[in-house]
This record gives structure tokens, sequence and C-alpha cells, in this order.
């Protein structure tokens, strides 16, 4: 039987994981229907709606990561343990705060697309794929820790080769440096569907380890 401790942990970190999903989609919509209204310039209507869908695949990861978290308390023995997943419990809640910004950022781009403004809707689009580089490292590392918490010696090491072929921190970093290099929506729009394969990649990931878990 779990111990209310680490029962607690896991609680606060999936909380927040709803909320951050709530609010991650509640921008998502406002953009859909700022674009459905017709207020979106079409210069730049495809990249706000490739950035959505970064977004929206964002909030897929975040509920993967917290699907992880539930099914990873089942990897509690004994003390120790209960204090390693204490740890990744904490590790994700924070995670989930963090990332609960790509609402407020969507809420903006999309704010920034209606005015037309070529340049600095191009300039937002990369922030996200800063964030999404981020996430995605950020739920790269839980997937590690997770591992760690793995009792199974073939099911650790088979975590541990997904992991290293996913490759997804070094993936990420190459993406994060791309973002300054994004010049028209055009090329933005290219950065931001290459950041939603790699955020869809972690996710796959991510369900993965749930399964090797559970």
């Amino acid at each position: 039987m779990l111990s209310k401790d680490v029962v607690l942990a896991e609680f606060k970190a999936n909380q927040e994981a709803d909320k951050t999903v709530l609010e991650i989609d509640d921008a998502v919509r406002e953009c859909a229907a700022s674009l459905d209204s017709g207020k979106v310039p079409s210069s730049v209507s495809g990249l706000v709606r490739d950035a959505s869908g970064l977004v929206r695949d964002a909030s897929g990861l975040v509920r993967d990561a917290s699907g992880l978290v539930r099914d990873a308390s089942g990897l509690v023995r004994d003390q120790a343990t209960g204090q390693q997943y204490k740890d990744i419990a904490r590790k994700a809640r924070l995670l989930f705060i963090e990332h609960s910004r790509f609402a407020l950022t969507m809420r903006r781009f999309s704010d920034l697309a209606k005015t037309g403004s070529t340049s600095n809707v191009v300039d937002d689009a990369s922030g996200l794929v800063r964030d999404a580089s981020g996430l995605v490292r950020d739920a790269s590392g839980l997937v590690r820790d997770v591992s760690e918490l793995m009792s199974d010696p073939v099911k650790k090491k088979n975590l541990q080769l997904l992991i290293s072929n996913a490759d997804l921190e070094t993936r990420a970093g190459s993406l994060k440096n791309n973002a300054g290099n994004t010049k028209t929506p055009s090329d933005a729009s290219g950065l931001v569907r290459d950041a939603s394969g790699l955020v869809r990649d972690a996710s796959g990931l991510v369900r993965d380890a749930s399964g090797l878990v559970r």
C-alpha cells in the first residue's frame, strides 16, 4: 500500500497537469475561433494554424506525462523508492507548472497575428518552438528518471534503449538552435511543424514508458 505522502505527491502532480491541459486547450480553442472568424490575415494564417497544432500536441504530451507519473507510482516498493518517486512527482509538477505558459504564449501569438505584423509573429513562433524544445527535453528527463525506479532488469534495459534511440534531448537542442534562424512565415511554419513532430515523438516515448511500467 502506498504511503500518504506518495499518494499526495502523485495527486499534486496530476492536479497541476490537469490545470495546465485545461489552460492550453482553452487557448487553442480561442485561436481556432480567431481563425474561423477571419480576423487573422491570410499572410500568417497558415503559420497560426501550425502553431495551434504544435500547442495542441504539447497539451497531449502533458497528458501523457501525467499518465506516466500515475503509472510510475506502482514502482514504489519501499521507503527508498518512495522517496525517488516523490522526487519524480515533484519535478513533474514543476514541469507542468512551467509549461502552462504555452497557454499565455498561444494567446499572445494569436492576438499578435491579428495585427498582421509578420516579423513579430515569426519571432513569437520561434519562441513557441523554443518552449516546445524545453518541454521535450523535460519529458525525456522524466522518462529517464522513471527508468531508474524500475526493478525488472529487462524492462529497464528496454526503456533505456528506447530513450537512447529516440535521442530527444539532442534533437530538442538542435531545434532550439534553429529557432533563431527563421525570417519568414513560411520558414517559421516549417520549423513549427518540425517541433510538432518532435513533441509527438516525445509523447510516443512517454506512452511506451507507461506501457513498460504497467
